[in-house]
């Protein structure tokens, strides 16, 4: 059967499979307890899926189906219930996790306990098995079980056969965690930038796992190399983005780390920052700029040595 019949099939069978299942791109599957899901198509093969926490990924290959990420805990339930219905109960062979945060990994182990197998950097499982603080997020972090860590790790990059395409996946250095991935399908051409980039936001550098500005900058360029005007790029939240969207986020960050480094020179502190209003001009795209300012600051001075030891 032609690829583009097996596609299609696994889509408009999915739609029909519940009676409370929208249109693709509508409000979907939820309850009282939880925010309703929603599907956006982006190819015949790749679903977005929000509302589960950060976004979710939906590959549908021959034999499998892969996810990139697997939102949060309290949205497994009714993820797996649509991740059923759109694949017609097919098996999910692998789930990608682009980082540790328990919005991107909180359902690993509902999805663990379907059989899938769990890709992630190396990071990502140290910081899913760890007990530690993050500041920003007022939060602390326990060890997850065994059933929530990646059973394949890498360092660098690495690919997939996922049947009908082979997935591209790289490793970030101290961008938004030390443990970011990137994934890219070349014949769809769609990239999953996870935590890398925000949507109607300010990003965030995770400074308690390794993230900082400098090293989430050097990551929206890699990825502008890989893009062209026809990706379709998938933020961490929202719908699919393009890649002037992508390069908005790169100018901005770019921008504004000069800015604050320039201020810290001058002795400047992240409340004198937002005093001053150094992010006004972009505020009206990317919101509340506080948790930004602040945890950019904090990560800076991690990063005095990158930055020349001026401080």
């Amino acid at each position: 059967m032609p690829i583009s019949s097996i596609n299609r099939r696994f889509f408009l069978q999915g739609v029909a499979a519940s009676s409370c299942l929208a249109v693709l791109g509508l409000p979907m599957v939820g309850s009282a307890a939880t925010p309703a899901l929603s599907v956006q198509k982006i190819t015949d093969r790749i679903a977005l899926i929000g509302g589960a926490g950060g976004n979710v990924v939906l590959y549908n290959g021959d034999a499998a189906l892969t996810l990139v990420d697997s939102g949060s805990r309290e949205q497994a339930p009714a993820l797996l219930k649509l991740v059923d219905e759109l694949g017609v109960n097919k098996k999910i062979g692998t789930l990608f996790n682009t980082h540790w945060h328990e919005d991107h990994t909180g359902g690993n182990e509902a999805v663990h306990a379907r059989g899938a197998k769990i890709i992630a950097h190396e990071n990502t499982r140290l910081w899913l098995g760890a007990d530690f603080d993050v500041e920003w997020r007022n939060t602390s972090h326990k060890p997850r079980p065994k059933a929530a860590l990646p059973d394949q790790t890498f360092y660098v990059d690495g690919k997939q056969d996922l049947g009908g395409e082979t997935v591209e996946y790289w490793h970030f250095p101290q961008a938004h965690t030390d443990g970011d991935i990137a994934l890219y399908f070349p014949v769809s051409n769609v990239l999953v930038a996870g935590g890398l980039l925000s949507n109607k936001m300010y990003p965030i550098a995770d400074s308690a796992t390794g993230g900082w500005i400098g090293g989430l900058l050097a990551a929206n360029a890699a990825m502008l190399a890989r893009a062209n005007d026809n990706t379709v790029i998938i933020a961490e939240r929202g719908p699919a983005l393009k890649k002037a969207d992508l390069q908005a986020q790169h100018d901005m960050l770019a921008d504004l780390f000069e800015v604050m480094k320039t201020r810290e020179r001058e002795g400047s502190n992240d409340h004198d920052m937002l005093r001053e209003k150094i992010t006004a001009k972009y505020d009206t795209r990317f919101g509340n700029p506080d948790e930004f300012v602040k945890e950019t600051y904090r990560g800076m001075w991690v990063h005095t040595y990158d930055m020349g030891g001026f401080i």
